[in-house]
């Protein structure tokens, strides 16, 4: 039987992961932005604000990491905007101009302290829940989750469960993991030739460990493997090169090994990284991510629009379709009201089920069953069954 499992951050909050709320005074408090005084006083300004707006203190107000980026933004714009009024150019002195470029590089920084976050906080999660639910997976069913964590993963290697995350790697068969918005272990690589990516082959000595400016060592980038690369048809007939276009430029590369260290970290990028430009594999904060950047998300996306059209069963889990999700809903209802016979069987899982229940009923059509509890309280085996 099709199952088509949506995952959100209360699946993942079950090991230990931080939901959105959780979020700002991790990344804020993290490696990159602590000791950044300027950036500290502007995002507690910010955060002031935003309290105000909702009507509460600011001391016990629970920010969301989404609302403080989009806010961010907002903060951005506005800057730009009053450059209107300054005669003088844009880089003359402290400018709103360049007020709004500080402010775009502290959200810059605050994704790249997103993935560290994340990264840090799952190495040390416990997968008992997580593998609860994974022993129930088959090689049939689709995982379309939306978190950046690789727990899902980790806890289908963990019990010699095949998996792919239906790009390049669908070889690998197993249970589909659809990473809607990018994952912790992904990383986007300008294109290069082949003969220029040496430092992705295997090396056979210590010797060839020897790469760029200096030694690797055992976390040589022999753990990657490259998820998903456009190819332009007129180019592969005629020859030539790629046309200079966003979605040629990068190509998406994944840790085939998603216990192993983390690709965002310092130590990595100086293993002869740095003849490549390179970027996250996540789709960022905010309730506008530009997924078109980010290679491989259409097929991905694609995949998901076909499971839903497809399953006979649906089960949402720790997902509550925010305001923050909008993409999502406006899609998947779209896909789900198209349907010529609804799913045999929808099921909620979230300790606000009831309270969502008229979300949900907007998105998936017929009521679904809802479940007001919280994922590590399922038993999986009477759900599923």
């Amino acid at each position: 039987m099709s199952r088509v499992f949506i995952l959100g951050a209360g699946f993942s909050k079950q090991a230990d992961m931080p939901l959105a709320t959780e979020l700002t005074s991790l990344i804020l408090g993290g490696r990159i932005l602590r000791n950044d005084q300027e950036a500290q006083r502007w995002a507690a300004d910010l955060k002031k604000r935003i309290a105000k707006l909702e009507g509460t203190g600011a001391a016990d107000f629970a920010q969301n990491v989404e609302q403080l980026f989009d806010c961010a933004a907002f903060d951005e714009e506005l800057c730009r905007m009053r450059q209107q009024l300054v005669r003088v150019a844009r880089s003359n002195g402290q400018t709103p101009w360049i007020q709004a470029d500080k402010i775009k590089g502290w959200r810059r920084l605050m994704e790249y302290e997103l993935a560290g976050v994340i990264w840090d906080r799952q190495q040390g999660a416990d997968l008992h829940c997580i593998r609860r639910f994974t022993d129930r997976l088959s090689g049939d069913d689709k995982v379309i989750t939306f978190n950046y964590d690789t727990l899902v993963e980790r806890a289908l290697s963990e019990q010699k469960k095949p998996w792919n995350h239906g790009l390049n790697d669908q070889g690998n068969g197993g249970t589909t993991v659809l990473k809607m918005h990018g994952s912790i272990h992904w990383m986007l690589l300008e294109r290069r030739k082949e003969s220029e990516l040496d430092i992705f082959v295997e090396p056979s000595s210590q010797e060839d460990l020897q790469v760029g400016e200096g030694v690797c060592g055992r976390r040589y980038v022999r753990s990657f493997v490259k998820l998903f690369s456009k190819e332009d048809l007129m180019v592969s007939e005629q020859g030539g090169e790629p046309p200079d276009e966003e979605e040629y430029r990068w190509e998406l590369w994944g840790a085939t090994d998603v216990l192993a260290g983390n690709p965002f970290m310092e130590e990595v990028y100086t293993c002869g990284w740095s003849n490549l430009e390179r970027r996250l594999g996540l789709a960022g904060l905010g309730s506008y991510k530009p997924l078109h950047k980010l290679p491989g998300s259409a097929k991905t996306w694609d995949t998901a629009f076909q499971a839903l059209n497809e399953a006979k069963e649906i089960y949402v889990i720790g997902f509550s379709m925010s305001p923050y999700d909008t993409m999502t809903r406006l899609h998947f209802s779209a896909v789900l009201h198209a349907r010529q016979k609804p799913p045999l069987k929808t099921v909620v899982v979230d300790p606000n089920a009831t309270a969502l229940a008229r979300d949900f009923h907007r998105v998936f059509g017929d009521t679904p069953e809802l479940v007001p509890r919280q994922a590590q309280d399922i038993d999986w085996g009477q759900v599923l069954a």
